[in-house]
């Protein structure tokens, strides 16, 4: 059981929103990003409050019955987002005790309710762990907070069956991009697995301060490259048109 735990761990957290119609391109036979966003008529100059849904899903590897195990996974941002991480409480403790609680709801306690920046409903994952004949999938809640030094808690704990095996927290880093034409990345490293890799991990962020975009450019894209523990990487991209509102 603490073998299969550690593939929760592999979140490779995409901060996520829900939307419109979407564009997205890239390596899409290893991993897809997508994400939606409401609303999509927005200010050209004046950053509003938006519902943001992020989903990454992750294929099998050739021959395999779960993904390529990944060490790192960075969402670079169209210059249309603006997060306010200092306008939002921060969570009032370390990942360490973070991560003994037991439950969402003692989560939330513990960093203070305020601190938590996603919605329960949109926000889940699921890990594959490839047994030889057959695959088991691991279900798992997520919780995000918004933590100190413009960083991310990705509470994440199993449920259902597997809900005896202990919570981990991911680390997500809110920095400057480094791909041209993008605002700001979420750099999120991801722990070595001893078994299995995430499949999907969908992260829900409801209308707030939290997260705001506008109407420039007139083409919100969002990126997100993977970096797998043997050396390889995908990339792939999605986009959502928005209008300008008068």
């Amino acid at each position: 059981m603490r073998k299969i735990m550690t593939l929760v761990l592999t979140g490779a957290i995409a901060i996520g929103l829900v939307g419109a119609v979407s564009v997205a391109s890239a390596d899409e036979a290893i991993q897809t990003e997508e994400f939606t966003l409401k609303p999509t008529k927005l200010s050209k100059k004046k950053f509003a409050n938006v519902r943001y849904v992020n989903t990454i899903v992750t294929k099998d590897a050739p021959g395999e019955q779960q993904p390529l195990p990944a060490g790192r996974t960075v969402l670079d941002y169209s210059k249309a987002f603006k997060f306010n991480y200092n306008k939002v409480p921060t969570c009032k403790v370390d990942s360490s005790t973070l991560a003994s609680q037991p439950t969402p709801a003692a989560a939330k306690s513990a960093c203070g309710a305020d601190s938590a920046v996603s919605e329960d409903s949109g926000s889940s994952a699921q890990v594959r762990v490839d047994l030889g004949a057959t695959a088991t999938v691991i279900n798992v809640d997520v919780v995000a907070f918004n933590a100190k030094n413009a960083s991310l808690y990705l509470y994440s704990k199993p449920n259902g069956t597997a809900q005896g095996i202990a919570a981990t927290v991911l680390t997500g880093k809110l920095k400057d991009s480094q791909v041209n034409g993008f605002g700001k990345a979420l750099d999120v490293s991801i722990p070595k697995l001893g078994a299995g890799a995430i499949s999907f991990f969908e992260v829900t962020i409801p209308k707030s301060k939290y997260v705001q975009a506008r109407c420039k450019p007139k083409t919100i894209k969002i990126q997100a490259t993977t970096y797998f523990e043997n050396g390889s990487k995908t990339t792939d991209d999605d986009s959502v048109k928005c209008k300008v509102k008068k």
